[in-house]
């Protein structure tokens, strides 16, 4: 497992943005990634012991990625 800080939202539309801070994600946060599903499927993350499935798309804006 791997850990990744939540560098920004920027890029996410506000509903996105809503969800993800509702769930306790914060510019800053430590996340630790669980499983990377094939061809840039769903990445499931832990965040204060709860799991969470999220597009690989969004993950990777979170993150600082490239999105593809």
């Amino acid at each position: 497992m791997q850990h990744f800080l939540i560098k920004q939202f920027n890029g996410l539309d506000d509903a996105t943005v809503q969800r993800l801070h509702s769930l306790g994600l914060q510019v800053g946060s430590d996340v630790m990634a669980v499983r990377f599903y094939p061809f840039h499927g769903p990445v499931i993350i832990q965040v204060d012991h709860q799991k969470i499935g999220i597009r690989y798309r969004v993950f990777k804006k979170l993150t600082g990625g490239e999105s593809s």
